[in-house]
């Protein structure tokens, strides 16, 4: 457990006091889930050791959260689409010609308000955070929430998650970069046996493919769309700028995957590294490649994690 004193000292702004008080709390446990771009900013040979030192009792990724999310993409489009145009099935009200992805809350605000003839065209779920954090909170129901983020925007979306009860989910938020400056001034042992740092797991409930979901194209590489959609169906366009000019030019497409920030999640603002884009990307591509190899202790994304949880969501 860190010892915290005189944080006006250190310098930490609003959101990283929170974060380090939930941490000094006695008795309090502490979940953190963590965007998959992490890879960018940390060692992921470390990282869980180096958050458990710090205090957090359990470190999950949003892998499960993103798997879930996919699945009811998939089901709506078949539903919606597919089984219309692929079925020859009669169209009614229940009939959609496009689909915009709304895991990004970035991009969800450029449609809102610079687009608004689009918005009923959001597909209607949780983003993998907002789906991870209902799962956390059903399997680790006496855990307090953290998220660790790789942009400012997750910020503003995690404060308006709540249960049925109206309260939040997510307690607090950094970013990577604030992270990065907590380890650097709070130092957190690792235990390091016979010359090795002790490397902890992940409290996680899946382990896959959607570790490259913050990746421009990650929604798209990993949804299989294939099996209810055509490829010139599909387009993915990652920056604001690009986004605006795909909606201007009035496009045809069916589905799109979108994603504010140049490179995907990768290059959201919150992340601390200055490496060119196609080498964050080459660190997120190896890092799925060592997970294939992560044991999972049984935990492959069973229904009974998430069973009995609704996912939908309006915009």
């Amino acid at each position: 457990m860190v010892e915290i004193n005189n944080l006006d000292f250190f310098g930490y702004n609003g959101d990283q006091k929170k974060v380090l008080a939930l941490l000094n709390e006695p008795k309090k446990k502490i979940a953190l889930m963590v965007a998959p771009a992490f890879v960018v900013d940390f060692d992921y040979k470390i990282f869980v050791s180096q958050m458990k030192a710090l205090g957090f009792d359990k470190v999950t990724e949003l892998t499960f959260g993103a798997k879930i999310v996919n699945q009811n993409y998939h089901k709506y489009i078949r539903e919606h689409y597919t089984n219309y145009v692929k079925g020859k099935k009669k169209k009614d009200k229940k009939f959609q010609e496009k689909f915009i992805s709304s895991t990004c809350p970035a991009s969800v605000e450029l449609i809102q308000t610079q687009f608004p003839k689009l918005k009923k065209f959001l597909l209607p779920f949780d983003s993998p955070m907002g789906a991870m954090s209902k799962i956390v909170r059903k399997n680790f129901p006496n855990h307090t929430i953290v998220f660790l983020a790789p942009c400012f925007a997750k910020k503003l979306e995690a404060s308006k998650i709540i249960d049925k009860k109206k309260k939040h989910l997510i307690e607090a938020c950094v970013t990577f970069s604030e992270m990065r400056q907590i380890i650097s001034k709070e130092r957190p042992k690792i235990i390091i046996q016979k010359g090795k740092f002790e490397s902890a797991g992940f409290d996680s409930f899946y382990n896959d493919y959607t570790k490259i979901y913050p990746l421009a194209g990650g929604l798209c590489g990993t949804l299989h769309y294939e099996e209810f959609l055509g490829k010139k169906e599909v387009i993915s366009c990652d920056g604001a700028k690009q986004i605006q000019e795909l909606f201007k030019k009035n496009s045809n497409k069916v589905l799109y995957d979108i994603l504010f920030c140049e490179g995907g999640c990768i290059g959201g603002t919150g992340v601390a590294t200055h490496l060119p884009i196609f080498l964050r990307k080459q660190k997120v591509i190896n890092y799925k490649n060592f997970a294939k190899i992560e044991k999972m202790n049984g935990k492959r994304g069973l229904e009974k994690y998430y069973k009995g949880i609704s996912f939908e969501k309006k915009f």
